[in-house]
């Protein structure tokens, strides 16, 4: 069967994003983070992360998680991402040129679909980062938009979308580890409180896990035609089961 259409993938991956089940699960990831956030366990985390890592003998630790910041920041990592999808078709036959060009598709479509809910989460939860304010992690909606950890959200996405289409069961451990790599660097350097990292996280995994529904099912797939009637001009949209 011929890959569909890029812009039949993106719809797909809008319509698996919104199936029940993911919404199911993006809904228990936010009662998760409620609690986290509407409770002591943030402040808990935080004053202990604190006290483990910047209260330690040394600084690599603390030095080692900040420099991970920059996984989540989308004007180095979403470049990456084009140059490894255009440049993984371009060069199409030499090795390493299709899973390069997969992963960079995929990361891409997963910022996509995952980005824009993630934006408004990021609003209605309404929460400040540490010391910003004195309600704390606690919810206020839209009072402000740190509810939801961006960097947490962007430095796992192309963790997540590789560790989706590693088949090496190592490699694909390495790759899920690696995907918390962002969102502790945001709860070491106290730009976010654990909730807020962990909501980032879990929002890129549901769009990872979006996208790669769509890349494994062969069923089911939107399609555009040449309207039927030659009289007029136009796409038809057709679904196929």
């Amino acid at each position: 069967m011929p890959e569909p259409p890029l812009l039949n993938e993106l719809l797909s991956d809008q319509r698996n994003y919104y199936s029940a089940d993911s919404l199911t699960k993006l809904g228990a990831g936010f009662l998760a983070g409620g609690i986290m956030a509407n409770t002591s366990i943030d402040e808990g985390i935080q004053k202990h992360f604190r006290a483990s890592v910047r209260g330690a003998t040394s600084d690599d630790w603390f030095e080692t998680l900040h420099a991970n910041r920059e996984l989540g920041n989308g004007r180095y990592t979403l470049p990456v991402f084009a140059v490894a999808w255009a440049g993984g078709r371009l060069m199409e036959g030499l090795p390493g040129a299709e899973p390069a060009s997969e992963w960079g598709e995929r990361s891409l479509r997963a910022v996509l679909v995952g980005a824009p809910p993630m934006l408004a989460m990021q609003l209605v939860t309404g929460a400040s980062r540490p010391g910003e304010t004195n309600a704390g992690s606690a919810w206020a909606p839209f009072q402000d938009n740190n509810g939801v950890s961006g960097h947490s959200f962007m430095g796992a996405i192309p963790f997540l979308c590789a560790a989706h289409t590693a088949e090496n069961p190592l490699l694909k451990t390495l790759f899920y580890a690696g995907s918390t790599l962002a969102p502790l660097s945001r709860v070491n350097d106290d730009a976010h409180y654990s909730s807020q990292a962990l909501l980032g996280w879990w929002m890129a995994w549901i769009a990872a896990t979006a996208v790669d529904r769509t890349s494994r099912d062969s069923s089911g797939n939107w399609d555009f035609v040449p309207f039927p009637d030659p009289s007029i001009s136009g796409l038809a949209i057709r679904w196929t089961w």
